[in-house]
């Protein structure tokens, strides 16, 4: 009877009274031609009489309800006519485009949107591409494209099976024709960049030197303009001999490294070494290098592990670290960044030692972590020695500790330079795998 009589249940008045109910109040009124949208408050009795105060927004058109509550209204001002982004809680939070077709409001549901998408405080409802495109990036998934009006939704491609361990799902570029477009791995620090086209089918992925795009608050920006700018300047589109389009960077071509070993070089220098690549169908590639057949895979993997889907063989005999060359993977590794790896015939010892060697004679510095003192009280394993050969500074980034906390002697050798961790480790078949497990620049306190 007392929550009848409460005072917050009186009839609501003031301009908006026709589309309130009673115990309504419009805090604010944007209004755009005939919609307006309302930010509406309103008290709700609860236990022993507290009263708790909620908010919603309504979206009306020609003073009548068109979305009568929803968490997020927001104008799509591209247009000179009103268009409005509104999620519709009564169907599962999909996002809807309001607009006036014929004088009357139409509600278009975007069916993509219900696998869910990435925003920020600033963004919330789609990146802007260009005039009159939306980005949605998903979590896991390449998300989804947004063009009005009329209303388009381009699902973008998600690679094939077995290449989300890569985790290109960020959008950097479309080709020329919208009909194939490239991702890669990061907003923030890109190290791999994908091709597919808009059927799924796709090149080979070609690993790229990490590149870190610049500071800036990570929640009130687009991340993605600065991403896109740099993808115009680090690749171009060109047609393969398949008619295909794939992406060619800039500054990664045959003959890239020069005189030096290239296989080499991708274990000594991140910077240096990943600007070879070894996709045989790419024209910036490395010639010479050839995709590894079954029986190839099968020598490696016959004992039941997963053969990853990027790798490569050598034409010829290559030799690396005083050892031969064999199987060159591709793969996303233990610590998140697309790497390579090399199974060689020689013995992990010598490989190490080899490795050792060519560090110092290229003047890269580095730590053996078997090198490293044993840790006393709570000190970090090797952080006298990081700091001191590269400089390494108190992180929050933990990535590399971690590593080194875990990383047992019975794991093999790990070496840490400026730009990677590379271990060394005996293989099934006899020989040794050179791999870099981390690419990061760890001057970096992120």
């Amino acid at each position: 009877m007392l929550t009848g009589c409460s005072p917050y249940t009186e009839p609501a008045t003031g301009e908006y009274a026709a589309v309130l109910r009673r115990g309504e109040t419009v805090t604010k009124a944007d209004t755009y031609g005939r919609f307006a949208a309302l930010s509406v408050a309103y008290r709700e009795s609860g236990p022993f009489l507290v009263a708790s105060e909620n908010h919603s927004m309504r979206l009306i058109h020609n003073d009548k309800i068109v979305v009568k509550a929803s968490e997020a209204i927001e104008r799509w001002t591209d247009f000179a006519q009103p268009v409005y982004f509104v999620k519709l809680p009564e169907d599962d939070s999909v996002l809807a485009l309001v607009h006036e077709q014929a004088g009357k409001a139409v509600v278009e549901k975007i069916a993509a949107s219900k696998d869910g998408y990435r925003g920020n405080e600033t963004y919330a409802h789609g990146f802007p591409l260009s005039p009159g495109v939306r980005y949605f990036p998903g979590g896991q998934r390449p998300g989804f494209l947004l063009r009005g009006l009329p209303l388009k939704t381009t699902v973008l491609p998600s690679p094939p099976e077995g290449d989300d361990r890569l985790q290109a799902v960020v959008l950097a570029a479309i080709s020329p024709d919208g009909a194939a477009f490239a991702f890669v791995d990061s907003e923030y620090a890109p190290s791999v960049v994908l091709v597919v086209d808009a059927d799924g089918k796709r090149r080979d992925p070609i690993p790229l030197p990490r590149i870190y795009l610049g500071d800036a608050p990570r929640y009130q920006f687009n991340p993605y303009e600065r991403l896109w700018a740099w993808s115009r300047t680090a690749f171009a589109w060109h047609k393969n001999g398949a008619g295909s389009w794939e992406v060619r960077p800039e500054g990664i071509a045959p003959g890239a490294a020069g005189a030096r070993n290239a296989v080499e070089q991708l274990f000594i220098s991140d910077q240096t070494g990943y600007r070879s690549c070894f996709a045989a169908a790419n024209a910036a590639c490395l010639p010479g290098w050839r995709g590894a057949n079954a029986a190839e895979l099968y020598r490696i993997f016959s004992r039941g592990g997963e053969a990853p889907p990027f790798a490569y063989v050598p034409s010829a005999p290559v030799a690396a670290f005083g050892a031969g060359a064999g199987l060159l993977l591709l793969s996303r590794g233990c610590c998140g960044v697309p790497s390579y790896h090399v199974y060689l015939d020689g013995e992990p010892a010598a490989v190490a030692a080899q490795l050792s060697a060519r560090l110092r004679e290229s003047k890269t510095p580095f730590v053996r972590v078997d090198a490293c003192p044993r840790r006393t009280g709570n000190d970090g394993k090797c952080e006298a020695q990081l700091a001191r050969q590269i400089g390494r500074p108190e992180s929050q980034g933990r990535e590399l500790e971690q590593l080194l906390d875990t990383w047992d002697e019975q794991d093999g050798v790990l070496f840490v330079m400026p730009s990677m961790v590379v271990a060394v480790r005996a293989n099934a078949q006899g020989g040794s795998v050179i791999q870099t497990l981390l690419r990061a620049d760890f001057s970096r306190k992120d």
